[in-house]
């Protein structure tokens, strides 16, 4: 078997404190922690990467229901209700401190 050969980085006391309490929690060593978590990013499994897929994914979904429920608001018999929905959309939005993108949840 070769020898290991050693990488070196450089990191914050803030973030060196985080590894290793991070590798202690999983009852690994820095290196093996270290190890695992550069053999996982190498093989694809980023989890930066995998975190941005996993948004995208639900933004999708999110338009996709977005889209499905406004259809079906506009095919209500009653003509209002789909106005009424986007009022009560803008109200909650109002009630929680989020402030909504200029078009979303309007009626138009």
């Amino acid at each position: 078997m070769a020898r290991p050969l050693s990488l070196q980085i450089y990191v914050s006391n803030d973030l060196a404190h985080r590894v290793r309490m991070a590798a202690k929690a999983k009852g690994m060593s820095v290196s093996e922690w270290v190890r695992l978590l550069l053999m996982a990013a190498c093989d694809g499994e980023d989890p930066a990467s995998l975190q941005a897929s996993s948004i995208e994914r639900i933004h999708r979904q999110s338009v996709f229901a977005m889209v499905g429920i406004d259809a079906l608001l506009a095919g209500h018999t009653d003509p209002k209700l789909r106005d009424r929905a986007h009022e009560a959309y803008a109200r909650r939005c109002k009630q929680l401190g989020i402030a909504t993108a200029a078009g979303e949840g309007a009626s138009k």
